[in-house]
């Protein structure tokens, strides 16, 4: 028996040693043991965190949502908050994720859900939820998922360069050629928000923009279920910078999609709309490119005005 018991612990040697290295590691901080806090968005590590300690007010919704400094949130609102937004969120799995929150915890009272002209693009769609599900609550499905290996190997990669993998921030210094052609003129928007517009439209150009309209009846009926149910719904429309408004909305015409919904949902949900009005209530300067407000001198005010909003 001890011969048998000593093979078994030598082939057993190397996976425990892999799983070591692995969790100490892993990008994510997914098992709550590592001094500094994983900073980013990852859906994995939010819905974890909610499932350990839920809040009963939550935010949802894709990047423009998810880089809030939640210290400030929580001084704001008055209580915890949970943050379930992340980067690359579609609606549906927004939705879902509201689905998922309400079951785990019934006495939601606020949800703060974003929503814009480009999630609201049929093409748009990702179905990730039964995956981040699984994950965050499987710790094996998470040290097996091959993708989530591959980054624990790039730590590695960071750890013996002797740097650190800090994710990004929307904030940069611009310099004066990010406001000025090569001939000298100057640009209408900065360089990096032309860029951006160009891309969005190229997005919203190479399918032909079409407002997904099962999603949309599908949030109408999530934001009756909150009328219904004594939960307030923050149906939030994130700032977009002037260059994305002119650049592709008005020229694509998407502005009347955009009103459509607010006219839909308004009837159940308090609707905050910054993504589309006559004047944009930030400036360029405020902005770091389209969609993502400046992380110093953006993002802090809108967090007081949304999370003080009545």
């Amino acid at each position: 028996m001890f011969k048998l018991a000593r093979k078994l612990a030598i082939v057993l040697l190397p996976i425990i040693i892999y799983f070591g290295i692995f969790i100490y590691f892993e990008p994510y901080n997914y098992f709550g043991i590592k001094h500094s806090e994983y900073n980013g968005d990852s859906a994995i590590v939010r819905v974890r965190e909610f499932n350990s300690k839920p809040s009963d007010v939550i935010i949802l919704g894709d990047s423009k949502m998810a880089h809030f400094d939640m210290d400030k949130v929580k001084e704001y609102v008055g209580e915890d908050v949970s943050q379930l937004s992340f980067g690359g969120a579609s609606l549906n799995e927004s939705m879902d994720l509201f689905d998922y929150a309400i079951k785990e915890n019934p006495d939601i009272h606020t949800v703060y859900f974003g929503v814009s002209f480009y999630t609201l693009n049929k093409s748009y769609y990702k179905d990730r939820m039964s995956q981040i599900k699984t994950i965050a609550e499987n710790p094996f499905a998470y040290m097996l998922n091959f993708n989530y290996n591959i980054e624990m190997l790039n730590e590695i990669v960071w750890f013996l360069k002797g740097e650190k993998n800090v994710a990004s921030e929307h904030h940069k210094e611009w310099q004066k050629e990010d406001f000025y052609n090569p001939d000298g003129t100057e640009r209408k928007y900065r360089k990096n928000l032309e860029e951006y517009a160009d891309t969005i439209y190229d997005v919203c150009t190479k399918v032909p923009y079409e407002v997904d309209t099962e999603d949309v009846e599908r949030y109408i009926e999530i934001a009756k279920y909150c009328k219904e149910n004594g939960i307030k719904l923050y149906t939030v429309m994130p700032p977009m910078d002037t260059s994305l408004k002119e650049l592709v909305v008005d020229k694509l015409g998407i502005d009347k999609y955009i009103k459509e919904f607010i006219e839909q949902v308004s009837p159940y949900s308090t609707v905050i709309n910054y993504e589309y009005n006559e004047v944009n209530p930030f400036i360029q300067e405020q902005f770091y490119d389209g969609f993502h407000l400046d992380k110093y001198s953006g993002l802090p005010v809108f967090t007081k005005e949304l999370f003080t909003a009545e």
